[in-house]
């Protein structure tokens, strides 16, 4: 009878919730009966406590923070260059004061070498939002007028959730007017020096050739003798300066053909000889041709400039060495060696920049404009070869040329080649 009684006191707790609150009765009950129980002291000291630390720690944590960006602000308000960071969709997230400085006036677009504005899709910010690595060239026009040019490298930034890259941009307008003003001397030299330079050349040579034979005028001779050396010393460097010229230009051509390395090494020790003062120049050739597709004239031209090199750098009684041989039939390669001081091991580095020159050595001081070694490098890469340099401090010089030589010419058929010009 039990469980029928309580039945009817919950029926009846229904007919009473129903009057009072229409059919809502057995919600509000079920309601009733999910309500949790109140919280204890101890529970409500322990909840208060837990955020109290959360809380702390937030703050902890916002003020390290604040700490990390001031920092970071700090950090670059002292860079030099400008800073930019982009997100994915090219909108700076972050920049610093330089960048302000040097871009932010800036009322035109990225322009080219040649005044141009560059396309939407090359600019320094588009292009590090597409996640691109680069390093590029561009000028901007200021409000003024004034033009300056920057160079622009361009790194993406893994992992990050809103930046996708970041940007460093360097003015460089000091370096390229210095460069133009360098390239304008360097051709006005070349073309205002070689005509008079040929009319003293010219009138040297005549003068010798009319002078009476030996022992007559002998004074007169040696000081015209002295001045066609140094005038061809002359004209060798101003030869240097144009060929400078045309490589930059883009107009220094090559006569390419068959060329025998054996005859072309020994006529250039041959031609150093006569320049050395106590030094001896020593060739070792192969005995069979060793032929290169090549510009005769040029690749003389190396084997000079790194003779009168060694030369220069190798002072009093020495010893000069150059050597060729084929390496199976792939490569010729020439070395010529000098029992000079040695170059140090930070000035390697930077040898066959033009206009650079090795310090250190009193024979520097005679040297000529830099620019030898510099024109060895670029006539040997577009020989399609290489040069090197190994040098160890006092023990000497040694340059290395590599070149390949001419394609359809085995060693069996040069060597036949060779025995048949023989006979």
């Amino acid at each position: 009878m039990e469980p029928d009684g309580r039945l009817d006191d919950l029926r009846r707790g229904d007919h009473d919730a129903g009057r009072r609150g229409g059919q809502q009765g057995p919600r509000a009950s079920a309601h009733a009966r999910r309500r949790p129980a109140a919280l204890t002291v101890e529970e409500r000291r322990e909840v208060s406590e837990r955020l109290l630390i959360a809380s702390l720690r937030e703050q902890e944590l916002a003020e390290t923070l604040a700490a990390e960006r001031a920092q970071l602000a700090a950090i670059l308000a002292s860079i030099g260059d400008a800073v930019l960071v982009v997100d994915h969709a090219g909108t700076a997230v972050l920049t610093n004061a330089a960048f302000e400085e040097m871009v932010g006036g800036a009322n035109t677009a990225p322009q080219d070498a040649y005044g141009a504005a560059l396309p939407t899709v090359m600019w320094p910010r588009q292009r590090i939002a597409r996640g691109e690595t680069f390093s590029m060239q561009f000028a901007l026009t200021a409000a003024d007028g004034t033009q300056r040019w920057f160079e622009a490298n361009g790194r993406p930034i893994q992992g990050a959730l809103s930046a996708r890259g970041v940007v460093v941009i360097r003015d460089i307008t000091a370096v390229s007017r210095q460069r133009q003003l360098q390239d304008n001397f360097v051709a006005l030299a070349s073309h205002e020096l070689r005509t008079p330079l040929t009319l003293v050349l010219g009138r040297l040579q005549l003068l010798l050739l009319r002078l009476p034979p030996p022992p007559d005028h002998e004074e007169t001779r040696g000081h015209a003798t002295v001045a066609l050396r140094h005038a061809q010393r002359l004209a060798t460097l101003v030869d240097d300066l144009m060929d400078v010229t045309r490589l930059e230009t883009g107009k220094l051509s090559l006569t390419l053909g068959p060329v025998d390395l054996a005859p072309l090494v020994t006529r250039a020790v041959e031609t150093a000889q006569s320049l050395a003062t106590d030094q001896t120049i020593h060739a070792t050739v192969a005995a069979a041709p060793v032929v290169v597709t090549g510009d005769a004239g040029r690749l003389e031209q190396v084997m000079l400039n790194l003779l009168t090199n060694a030369i220069k750098y190798a002072p009093g009684p020495a010893r000069i060495e150059a050597r060729l041989r084929r390496v199976g039939d792939e490569a010729a390669v020439i070395e010529v060696r000098d029992e000079g001081p040695g170059i140090a091991e930070g000035d390697q580095a930077r040898l066959f920049d033009r206009f650079s020159q090795v310090e250190g050595f009193q024979q520097a001081a005679q040297g000529g404009l830099g620019l030898g070694l510099y024109l060895c490098r670029e006539l040997i890469t577009a020989h399609g070869g290489t040069i090197a340099v190994h040098s160890t401090w006092g023990r000497g010089t040694t340059f290395t040329v590599r070149l390949p030589l001419r394609a359809g010419d085995p060693p069996e058929r040069v060597q036949q080649h060779w025995e048949e010009r023989e006979e």
